[in-house]
């Protein structure tokens, strides 16, 4: 065979062979093709019936437009058959009729050329097959009327089905003569502006939203990503968009089914447009608490605001078993501020020591936000740069900071002084000036290169101002992460074995091994016995290794 010459796109007629599988054949897919053809037909409401007739039960589907005005385009793949303005502003693909495929279906249309109306009966195998279908007389006066015989899978919640077409449907529909309820889809929306020939509304939260689907092409939702602009964690609003479409001829659905948008040029900038819709929607409040980035990203847009609101949450020491935890209370912007970064618990827990001492007593420890860096507040706050640690025992020094160990022969115990070296930057600026001040602290847990707290080191000055009641708790945030293992205890049981076990190793380094010990007795005695005890008794306990006397004493 000799090659051909040139070349050119056409459609095969095997595509027609396969014409059942150009859709899903989903109820909902076939209602909203049926509903948009209405609307394109210029109906002006529609009424879907549910019947019974000689045993089969149908679906009719009948609109008041112009009707089918030739019976040949019904069936013919890729040929829509609309007018030009319809062509235009929504790119109709001439394959609408094709998502009832499969299915047996009689269509009754009046044809205002002819002057008459006409129907068909397509069964269920001849979408494929191509044979010719006898057009017949129909008593229609006007419109389109559609009835298809149900398959058992449609029978199932079609009511609903039908009840969520019509939702943000433009047009009227009826159920069974009842006038089912619609909204706007853009119901809710704290801000609504048209660009792009579409409506767009800005919500300052993120509605759980059925599908992801926040594009309304005439009542068929359809899922697309849209800008989301999120502030700040004192605020924590997330400023999402829906968009309804009314004329947009360039923003094109993905064929046949239309359930995504393609994404071109036109997409592009209706997302542009949609972000800065969302910008002048915050314009409209008060203040707002903004990262830097979209802040700038507004100024680009041609959308001015002001800087986001000063006032920082109060700093709250790190756990190990939460790390991330933040206050939810905002200080407000007057007053001295220290700028705290993220730190590591055996840090931060430190750090918690050495606050409301000399010279940091009167300045507010406030948690870093570093999507406000940028701002001129913000980067005029003085900020810790560095923290470390000087632990001097008999006439020895040694440093602690962060991803240090200690050395091997400084175990648990008393130590002579430890010294927290706080590294200060004058603003949060990199070039900015510091200053370097020494506070002395009564302890220092030091996790030591790992997280157990057989591997720390818990160290207390000698005659410091801490209790083991305050070193405990500092050992348990320094230390207790819960394990969420399958054949693990319950959070609250390993939280109270492991305070147990913290409270006994302060007990012991603050107090020594006797004290320790009373304080695992006292500790497991009110745990397992203390309940025991009549409200109006007391008990006396000998006990000894081996032997255990319990009597009570007289009243």
């Amino acid at each position: 065979m000799p090659l051909p010459t040139t070349i050119h796109s056409a459609v095969s007629p095997e595509a027609i062979r396969r014409a059942s599988r150009l859709f899903s054949g989903d109820s909902r897919d076939c209602l909203h093709e049926m509903f948009q053809n209405a609307r394109r037909a210029g109906a002006t409401c529609i009424a879907v019936d549910l019947t019974e007739q000689e045993g089969r039960s149908l679906l009719h589907i009948r609109d008041d437009g112009c009707g089918i005005d030739d019976p040949a385009a019904l069936l013919m793949l890729g040929h829509s058959g609309w007018g030009d303005d319809i062509a235009r502003s929504e790119d109709p693909a001439g394959m609408d009729m094709f998502s009832l495929a499969g299915r047996a279906v009689e269509i009754q249309s009046f044809s205002p050329s002819a002057g008459t109306a006409w129907k068909v009966q397509i069964p269920a195998d001849a979408w494929d097959s191509g044979a010719p279908l006898a057009i017949a007389p129909a008593m229609i006066g006007w419109g389109t009327l559609i009835s298809i015989e149900l398959p058992p899978d449609w029978k199932q919640g079609l009511s609903a089905v039908v009840a969520d077409a019509a939702r943000h449907y433009p047009l009227p529909v009826t159920l069974n003569e009842t006038l089912l309820p619609r909204e706007d889809f853009l119901k809710d929306a704290m801000f609504v502006e048209n660009a792009c020939g579409c409506r767009i509304g800005v919500y300052d939260r993120d509605p759980d939203w059925p599908r992801d689907q926040r594009i309304n092409f005439y009542g068929h939702r359809v899922k697309c990503a849209l800008p989301t602009v999120r502030e700040e964690k004192d605020s924590g609003s997330l400023w999402t968009v829906r968009i309804d479409i009314m004329d947009a001829p360039e923003i094109h659905m993905v064929l046949p089914a239309r359930k995504e948008v393609i994404d071109n040029a036109a997409l592009k900038a209706l997302r542009e447009a949609a972000e800065r819709i969302i910008f002048r929607a915050i314009a409209t409040r008060p203040d707002h608490r903004l990262p830097f980035t979209a802040w700038q990203r507004a100024c680009e847009l041609g959308v001015t605001l002001p800087q986001a609101r000063s006032g920082l949450s109060t700093w709250r020491p790190q756990t190990a078993d939460d790390c991330h935890g933040r206050s939810s209370r905002v200080i407000a912007p007057e007053g001295a501020m220290l700028v705290v970064p993220a730190l590591e618990p055996d840090i931060a827990q430190a750090l918690a020591l050495a606050r409301g001492k000399p010279p940091i007593q009167d300045v507010q420890l406030v948690e870093a936000e570093d999507a406000l860096q940028g701002y001129a507040w913000y980067d005029d706050l003085p900020v810790i740069r560095d923290i470390a640690f000087r632990i001097a025992r008999d006439g020895v020094v040694d440093r602690y900071e962060d991803g240090m160990c200690l050395p091997t022969d400084l175990a648990c115990g008393l130590v002579d002084r430890i010294t927290l070296d706080l590294m200060v930057g004058d603003t949060g600026r990199k070039d900015g000036a510091g200053s370097v001040h020494s506070i002395e602290i009564p302890a220092l847990v030091c996790r030591n290169g790992g997280w157990d707290i057989d591997e720390a080191i818990i160290l207390a000055v000698r005659d410091g101002d801490i209790m083991p009641d305050r070193l405990g708790r500092m050992i348990f945030a320094t230390l207790f992460c819960g394990a969420d293992d399958c054949d693990c205890d319950s959070w609250d049981t390993q939280a109270r074995s492991f305070e147990r076990d913290a409270r006994q190793r302060a007990t012991h380094v603050l107090l020594g091994e006797d004290a320790a010990t009373l304080e695992a007795i006292n500790m497991s005695a009110w745990d397992n016995l203390s309940w025991l005890i009549p409200l109006d008794r007391k008990i006396v306990i000998h006990a000894e290794r081996g032997a255990i006397t319990v009597d009570f004493l007289p009243d």
